[in-house]
């Protein structure tokens, strides 16, 4: 199997599982981890495993991917609106944004060094 098939069933696994436990009744804290936190990581493997999954690097293809991860985030917010169990909150989108974020400030700085290395200086 290739790994770019392997990506591809990870990040569909990971954003099924995402959605599905955005959307069931939150657990009693069994892990103390902060929510925002949790965001932030998990909307950070969001667009790692997309961008290896779907490896492109044009920056028009950069861009859709991280609009795309940021709306599915969305998306979970706004249904959550609508569950009697679950909030809607700005600081989970703000949380989800800034793992997305972070994902292309490293995914930048990695592609300039190894840019750089290619090129002999």
């Amino acid at each position: 199997m290739k790994w770019k098939t392997v990506y591809r069933i990870a990040f569909f696994l990971w954003v099924g599982i995402v959605g599905v436990l955005s959307v069931i009744p939150s657990p009693d804290k069994v892990v103390a981890v902060p929510d925002k936190f949790a965001h932030f990581v998990a909307y950070f493997i969001t667009a790692s495993l997309c961008y290896c999954a779907f490896r492109r690097e044009r920056l028009s293809f950069l861009i859709f991917l991280g609009i795309a991860v940021f709306l599915y985030g969305m998306a979970i917010e706004v249904i959550q609106y609508f569950l009697p169990y679950r909030n809607f909150s700005i600081g989970d989108i703000i949380a989800n944004a800034s793992g997305i974020g972070s994902f292309f400030v490293i995914w930048g700085v990695y592609f300039r060094i190894t840019r750089r290395k290619r090129e002999g200086g």
